[in-house]
């Protein structure tokens, strides 16, 4: 009877390929982010420490796009924020996640 633990384990490379690049895929275009970021930086530009705006540069994608999902369900207050998170789609918040992840305040 023959053996089948190369096709098992080939089968199970496959499976974990697909994750990860499932996974990868997933996280947010830089460059796509970059272009849906120009309204955002309209006001975050201007943070000042104490201020009522806050500095998203720099800021962790997972909480990035948790406050951003929160705002578009208007789980938090802020109709400017519930507004503009209300017109984002999933990955437009994955890529304006990974952007602002990446980038340095200007």
């Amino acid at each position: 009877m023959p053996s089948n633990h190369g096709s098992t384990l080939l089968c199970a490379s496959a499976v974990l390929g697909a994750v990860s690049g499932a996974s990868f895929a997933q996280k947010g275009d830089l460059e796509f982010g970059r272009y849906l970021a120009t309204e955002c930086v309209t006001c975050h530009r201007s943070v000042t420490p104490g201020g009522a705006i806050p500095n998203i540069f720099g800021m962790a994608e997972a909480r990035f796009t948790t406050l951003i999902k929160a705002y578009r369900e208007k789980q938090l207050p802020n109709p400017v924020m519930q507004s503009v998170a209300g017109r984002l789609k999933d990955d437009e918040i994955d890529a304006l996640a990974h952007y602002f992840s990446v980038t340095k305040r200007p």
